[in-house]
């Protein structure tokens, strides 16, 4: 297994793990974003553990990343003026902004992810002697 596929793991790793804390500590979010959170964490560590199963959810993960960010940024210049009262600001950028750019994160991250894990497969896992 490559370097690179671990450091994925990782990444989905802290993401998993961090919405989950997020959710037991009381923040509000569907029970779908749980779910799913439960899913990174668990394809991160059967990706570390050299599992092929985890290979699968988390290349999985990263194609669902791309079309759901890819969604989220072409619904940003329609955001309903209710949610841009209520969304977070960082300094001066329009929340639009704010959400086109984290939509754009989003997609990257997930093509990374993607491609790396495309370009290695379980197939190509030798077993360490």
């Amino acid at each position: 297994m490559k370097p690179t596929s671990r450091l994925i793991g990782l990444a989905w790793l802290a993401v998993g793990v961090s919405t989950l804390y997020l959710a037991w500590q009381g923040v509000s979010m569907p029970l779908s974003l749980k779910f799913f959170a439960l899913l990174q964490v668990v394809g991160a560590i059967l990706l570390l553990l050299r599992h092929a199963a985890g290979w699968l959810i988390l290349i999985t993960m990263s194609v669902f990343t791309m079309v759901s960010g890819l969604f989220a940024l072409l619904s940003a210049p329609f955001l309903p003026p209710e949610m841009l009262r209520a969304a977070p600001r960082v300094g001066n950028l329009d929340p639009r902004w704010l959400a086109a750019l984290t939509a754009l994160l989003a997609i990257l991250f997930g093509r990374l992810c993607w491609l790396n894990l495309r370009n290695n497969p379980p197939s190509d896992w030798k077993i360490a002697a």
